[in-house]
């Protein structure tokens, strides 16, 4: 499980790109809610669909270990001419041969059982893919509804800053402010258009990121819908339900879990070969229409029989050396599985645990960083009125604008960081991610 936070760890576009197999054009937009977004993925995501067939190969394995069972049967025919001596014969032949296994050591029995666990797991494994993709849409889906909301305000932010500079300029015609403070007012405008560009070309880009892992058709780009939540929503729960709600939902666990008993049919299999094996065999054959020339008479003799055969086999294996070594094999091979299966759950506590300590802290930020936001701007707005009134100076009033974005981009950051983190708690446990 990866463990995202606050940088931006989702993959290159490019490498997108190239595992969805589409090109980069954004003409027509489609809006898609984030569960939308979530089961598209799951049926046109190439990694999800791959997972898929491997599934459908699982259940291929199954249908041909449940044939192990059945007897195997063949049909055979033929015809002869035989010359000897004074005469030449034709036969034609059609025969029937049929085997079964009676016992072989319960191998089939194993493997069909082995087959059965391969095809859970692989339906786990669908799950699992499921998830990373989920996490993966969900992280670029929270970031273009961040970057939505950053250009909100850096709209309100022109706008008011607009105003100044026209404002900058009555005063400076007739002298009320210096140029100095005119020419501040100015580059604060013109900052403001670039972070507007700037941020609505890191929307383009983010809309781009989600695209290829949608896999959306070329000429498709994503628009986003504002997600709605309530306060209760975002309430976190104990760090033990979570870990004890993750242990029995997540796949990766009892993937780990499968791949110790497989190794475990995998012992039984290899030890059968020391098992006697029983067979039943039976067969029947027929001679049709077969004659022979009498070369004294001239005349055609016919010939024909019937002839059936029905055994049992058995056969005890005495000494089978390289069978002594795949049970050897096979034991240390288990004894591998349950060590990585003993770390993998470590593993995957501990990511458990670190997530939920990361979403507790990120709660944590994203209430202190609303405070901060909404205190600044309560702030920076009170300089405005003071400017218009010639209270402060333009250097003050920049100042406080500085403040409030500085604020204002934290405040964001943790609020998107603190409901992602949520969102993977959500997919550990089992949850929608919506």
């Amino acid at each position: 499980m990866n463990h995202y936070r606050k940088r931006r760890p989702l993959a290159l576009a490019a490498t997108l790109l190239a595992l969805c197999g589409g090109t980069a054009s954004a003409q027509d937009t489609v809006r898609m809610t984030l569960d939308e977004c979530l089961h598209y993925a799951y049926q046109h995501n190439l990694t999800v669909q791959t997972a898929e067939l491997n599934k459908e190969s699982a259940e291929a394995n199954v249908s041909n270990a449940k044939w192990n069972f059945a007897p195997s049967l063949n049909a055979s025919a033929g015809e002869n001419m035989n010359i000897q001596g004074g005469g030449t014969s034709f036969n034609t032949s059609a025969g029937v041969n049929a085997n079964m296994t009676l016992f072989s050591g319960l191998s089939n029995l194993r493997t069909l059982q082995q087959s059965k666990l391969s095809l859970q797991q692989s339906e786990l494994k669908v799950k699992q893919s499921q998830n990373t993709i989920a996490t993966q849409i969900t992280q670029a889906y929270l970031t273009i509804l961040m970057n939505q909301e950053r250009l909100t305000y850096q709209q309100d932010v022109l706008k008011t800053s607009e105003e100044q500079m026209n404002e900058g300029q009555v005063k400076y015609n007739v002298g009320k402010i210096l140029e100095s403070d005119y020419l501040l007012l100015q580059a604060n405008y013109q900052n403001a258009l670039g972070n507007i560009e700037n941020t609505r070309l890191t929307i383009e880009n983010n809309r781009l990121e989600l695209r290829n892992l949608l896999c959306l058709e070329s000429g498709q780009t994503v628009g986003v819908v504002d997600m709605q939540s309530d306060e209760s929503e975002l309430q976190l729960l104990s760090m033990d339900e979570v870990i004890r709600e993750a242990e029995h939902n997540l796949p990766d666990l009892q993937i780990s879990q499968m791949n110790v008993d497989l190794a475990k049919y995998n012992v039984q299999i290899a030890k059968s070969a020391f098992s006697p094996t029983l067979g039943l065999n039976g067969g029947a054959n027929y001679f049709v229409g077969g004659a022979q020339l009498d070369q004294t008479s001239g005349t055609m003799v016919n010939g024909g029989n019937f002839s059936g055969t029905v055994g049992i086999n058995l056969n005890i294996p005495i000494l089978r050396g390289n069978s002594i070594t795949q049970v050897k094999q096979s034991k240390i091979n288990l004894r591998q599985a349950e060590l990585q299966n003993e770390q993998t759950t470590l593993e995957l506590r501990k990511t458990i645990e670190a997530q939920y300590i990361a979403t507790a802290q990120a709660m944590n930020q994203y209430r202190t960083a609303q405070l901060l936001k909404d205190a600044y701007q309560a702030n920076y707005n009170v300089y405005n009125v003071k400017y218009e009134n010639g209270a402060v100076t333009t250097v003050d009033l920049l100042t406080q604008q500085d403040r409030f974005l500085s604020a204002l981009n934290d405040y964001l950051q943790n609020k998107y960081t603190y409901l992602l983190d949520l969102k993977v708690l959500d997919i550990y446990m089992g949850r929608s991610a919506d």
